[in-house]
């Protein structure tokens, strides 16, 4: 699967711009406030324009003459968290649930804030408040989803990503990570439905081509998933990923020359990718090339020293060479390592 992210914070960064307000003079707190107003205003306006330090220093400003400016305090946490200042971020929105505790999206940003650190206890628990705070925040779902997407709790993420797209129904990431949960539950058929729906809702989300072309290939479905590896070759011509799934499912249609031909391509692009050393492997073991099968497993096996696959597939190659003891020793390798193919050559071939 491939699980992405998105930063969405557009429904909350920014508040409506207000303007700075009519004063007496000679009435000190109103100056103050109407000053405040003036700077929080040139704040965002430097946001929009990217000047995020000069939104931070205005803010500053504004903070300075009213401690207590609710949308000051707010907007310059996200612009510090846009900046990665987290721990300046979490200063500013822990002062403003103070002031008030029902601030429109601040338990959503603190949550980001946890989630981007990792801290997945405590992002759970901030997008949670950020829902009951706000039951219509489709990115306050999504990422929760895939909270629990990461905890393997793939019932409870298809729930919130049903829930992020009743909220928001041309949420593309949301389809995709919602196909990618109902495949971890062996809903192929749901997977498949919403891999379309996300590529309906983003012809250009490449990754949901390549989860697509995945859940079909496993419904045996080979023609339908090359065609959607090959949509996400082309709208990401350097898609290693892809490269080696079109080659799986080619392999597994019986067209293993063009399926070398992928797995060259995904190793061309990345040359440490054990997997398609294995796979091309493989095909090239269907194809009777049994020196080119152990020297693509040899190439795995010096990446990655405990690709059991790969051990395996040596020792099945060299059985057909008739170096037993070659295939021995490496089945014996596979099994150590948990494969329980290797366990099985083992016990009806080796003495």
């Amino acid at each position: 699967m491939k699980y992405t992210k998105v930063i969405i914070l557009s429904a909350f960064l920014i508040n409506s711009f207000v303007n700075a307000q009519d004063v007496q003079v000679g009435n000190e707190n109103a100056l103050n406030v109407g000053k405040a107003e003036e700077l929080y205003n040139s704040g965002t306006e430097k946001i929009n324009n990217k000047d995020y330090s000069g939104a931070i220093a205005d803010f500053d400003q504004a903070l300075t003459l009213v401690p207590t400016f609710e949308k000051a305090l707010f907007n310059r946490g996200s612009v510090k968290f846009l900046t990665k200042d987290y721990t300046g971020a979490t200063a500013d929105l822990d002062a403003l649930i103070q002031v008030n505790p029902n601030y429109a999206g601040v338990y959503f940003l603190k949550a980001r804030i946890h989630y981007d650190k990792q801290q997945n206890d405590a992002a759970m628990e901030n997008f949670s408040k950020a829902i009951e705070q706000d039951n219509t925040n489709a990115e306050a779902y999504y990422y929760r989803g895939g909270l629990y997407f990461l905890s393997e709790k793939y019932t409870e993420a298809v729930g919130d990503y049903d829930n992020a797209i009743k909220n928001k129904p041309d949420y593309a990431y949301a389809y995709n990570d919602r196909g990618s949960a109902k495949r971890q539950l062996n809903d192929i058929k749901g997977a498949i439905s919403d891999y379309k729906k996300a590529v309906f809702a983003d012809d250009k989300l490449y990754f949901a081509f390549n989860n697509l072309g995945s859940a079909l290939r496993i419904d045996k479905q080979y023609d339908e998933a090359i065609k959607s590896y090959s949509t996400a070759i082309q709208l990401k011509n350097d898609y290693y990923i892809a490269y080696n799934n079109r080659g799986y499912a080619k392999h597994e249609k019986g067209e293993y020359k063009s399926a070398i031909e992928d797995f060259n391509n995904a190793i061309r692009l990345k040359a440490s990718y054990v997997q398609a050393y294995n796979n091309r492997a493989a095909s090239k073991y269907k194809m009777e090339d049994y020196k080119g099968t152990i020297e693509d497993c040899n190439k795995a096996i010096l990446l990655q020293d405990d690709f059991g696959p790969a051990y395996l597939n040596r020792g099945i190659a060299n059985e057909m060479l008739r170096n037993e003891a070659k295939a021995c020793e490496d089945w014996n390798k596979a099994a150590s390592l948990g494969l329980k193919n290797g366990k099985t050559f083992v016990q009806s071939s080796c003495n």
